[in-house]
């Protein structure tokens, strides 16, 4: 076990960014202050997994090179599962890279994501050429600063839009469409209340 402290290492390096990157919501599946504060601390993670994937590579090869130098006898599936690895490092590098230059020239998406209250909203395929579509939730937050979002209503393309929480009432003020004029929604939320899920505000 101590003579694969390093393999262990690499792996663990090369591994943990992959979970991650799996994982929906990513962060390791945190939800805390907001959606976008998550987004933005997810788009942050990138260079780090980027960094972590790199500095995995460089211990799995040296670790590789060493053995081979001292003629250390390995097993047929410890070849196997270096060289998985080591494949899965080189797809993240690629990924990690790509993703952190488009940061750097387009930017991030951090504005998708609106915060009013109570009231979340997440805009999906900005510019696209697919059909945007706005996810409206309500938050939740607890005392140290975790929330949950509840689902309220999943609405077409709304253009340039404002929303406020009033009377537990949802009101959004729309213009999607500028020869048309101004629109309002009203969505009912008496069904939705943080005391049901018993968070101390």
């Amino acid at each position: 076990m101590i003579k694969d402290k390093k393999r262990i290492i690499a792996y663990l390096l090369i591994l943990a960014p992959l979970i991650d990157s799996l994982l929906i919501p990513t962060a390791f599946g945190l939800q805390w202050h907001s959606a976008k504060s998550m987004y933005l601390f997810s788009a942050y993670l990138i260079p780090i997994k980027l960094a972590l994937v790199i500095m995995g590579g460089f211990f799995l090869i040296h670790h590789t090179r060493r053995q081979i130098y001292i003629d250390a006898p390995r097993s047929w599936f410890l070849k196997v599962v270096d060289v998985g690895i080591f494949i899965l490092a080189g797809i993240q590098f690629i990924l990690f890279t790509v993703i952190s230059v488009l940061y750097v020239v387009v930017g991030t998406q951090a504005d998708d994501y609106k915060q009013q209250g109570n009231i979340s909203v997440y805009t999906s395929d900005v510019g696209a050429f697919g059909k945007a579509t706005h996810y409206f939730s309500y938050q939740c937050t607890d005392s140290t600063g975790f929330y949950t979002l509840q689902p309220i209503v999943t609405l077409d393309w709304l253009g340039t839009f404002t929303f406020k929480e009033k009377a537990n009432t949802l009101i959004i003020t729309h213009n999607a469409q500028s020869d048309k004029g101004e629109k309002i929604k009203q969505i009912d939320l008496s069904g939705f209340s943080c005391n049901t899920l018993n968070f101390k505000r």
